[in-house]
């Protein structure tokens, strides 16, 4: 009779959501992922907000090998860290060889390049398209060092590259401070530019999307059905 070693490879893992059963699913998903992959075992550490994140991989000996990262996790309490966006761009910046996996709810164009853009993570993940499959699917790739972007990702990319507009970080600024409703007279402070600055870029955005009317939700309407908001 043949027997076959096989090494365990433990990956010291973080899971970072403040939905505590979604952390448990995870964790669920992690397990049976071991059971059908024994040659990997994960070890699982969790946070349910910024502040505890922060502290858990400060106080880590080693950095994380793999990060679950929910892009909507809270602000913290000192207002540092504004989203799980702060948390992925501090990993990134303090333990450049962890692998994140990013997990978002938004169906967004402007939030996904700058996640790519700030973070490049790892895994890319839809919040509706995680099930037990995807994360295997995921987890495949990433430990292999293949990037992974589940099927909604991919379709929003696709939207991305086939688009003909074009927005810089002022014009994404400008777009989001809309979308939540900022009064003009506020948006010179939400924003580097001058009133008559703001106008020309609204004039703008209004162009290249094809909007005429002076309604800023029209805007913002069209912004939604193109995927950049």
């Amino acid at each position: 009779m043949i027997f076959v070693n096989i090494m365990t490879q433990t990956i010291d893992t973080l899971l970072i959501d403040d939905h505590p059963f979604i952390v448990d699913a995870y964790i669920n998903h992690l397990k049976q992922y071991e059971a059908f992959n024994p040659k990997f075992k994960f070890e699982i550490s969790f946070a349910t907000d910024s502040d505890r994140a922060i502290d858990v991989l400060k106080a880590s000996k080693e950095p994380f090998e793999l990060v679950f990262l929910d892009i909507r996790v809270p602000e913290s309490e000192n207002g540092k860290i504004k989203s799980g966006e702060d948390i992925g761009i501090y990993i990134r910046k303090h333990y450049p060889k962890t692998k994140i996996i990013i997990i978002t709810g938004h169906y967004n164009l402007l939030l996904l390049s700058d996640v790519l853009q700030n973070i490049n993570p790892e895994g890319l993940l839809y919040k509706s398209d995680v099930v037990g499959e995807t994360i295997s699917e995921v987890l495949n790739s990433v430990l292999e060092n293949i990037p992974f972007y589940s099927p909604t990702i991919l379709k929003l990319l696709r939207k991305k590259i086939s688009s003909k507009i074009i927005l810089d970080r002022i014009d994404k600024q400008l777009l989001n401070e809309l979308s939540k409703g900022t009064k003009t007279k506020d948006l010179t402070k939400a924003l580097p530019l001058s009133r008559a600055g703001i106008e020309k870029r609204r004039r703008n955005l209004k162009e290249l999307f094809g909007v005429t009317s002076n309604d800023s939700d029209v805007l913002i309407s069209s912004a939604i059905k193109k995927g950049f908001l």
